[in-house]
């Protein structure tokens, strides 16, 4: 069985990057049905030792009836770059890093809210798979990255919550909660031909 590959990425893969997997797992599992086609992982460009997911970063999933497996950080790989059909990076600066490790990403590496922002411009998409809808997903926002005007760095980037209190990281969920269900949103699978 064929899988669509995301990848999140953040600094250090202990806050924002694993709140997004989890969101965005939880997400598809119950928009797909369970159906495991979208292999979603998270990674740092900048882990400086092994940690399990920030106590905020737990708090907040939970809070969003989110479960989180045993997260330990890892940094991430030119090799786990180039297997990923779909990278979203909390910020542009690990957009920068992600390309710089591997250039042959660049057109399917985007911050996580300007992915979102590129999915609410392009219309419905109805496939037989979810790993169908997931390569054309890619493929209408790339369209659609071409055609919108930059905005400013706020818009794209989701903040570091890291030694902040438990609100922030509250905002960060929310952040992070909206662009899955916008990136999500246009996804919707057709009634099987062999059903």
């Amino acid at each position: 069985m064929s899988t669509f590959n995301v990848l999140v990425v953040c600094t250090a893969n202990h806050c924002r990057s694993p709140i997004a997997e989890q969101l965005l797992t939880a997400a598809v599992a119950e928009q797909f049905d369970d159906d495991n086609s979208w292999n979603i992982s998270s990674a740092g460009t900048d882990v400086d030792r092994i940690r399990p997911l920030h106590i905020f970063a737990d708090e907040v999933l939970r809070e969003r009836g989110v479960l989180v497996p045993g997260h330990r950080a890892v940094q991430v790989t030119r090799e786990q770059i180039l297997e990923a059909d779909l990278i979203l990076a909390a910020a542009r600066q690990h957009r920068a890093a992600v390309v710089t490790m591997a250039p042959p990403a660049l057109g399917r590496t985007f911050t996580i809210r300007q992915f979102a922002r590129l999915v609410d411009q392009i219309e419905p998409i109805t496939a037989a798979d979810s790993v169908e809808l997931g390569l054309q997903l890619v493929e209408d926002a790339k369209l659609a990255r071409g055609m919108m005007q930059p905005v400013p760095v706020e818009q794209d980037d989701v903040a570091d919550p890291m030694g902040r209190p438990l609100t922030v990281f509250r905002e960060c969920a929310d952040q992070l909660d909206d662009a899955v269900r916008r990136i999500l949103r246009p996804l919707h699978l057709s009634a099987s031909i062999n059903g």
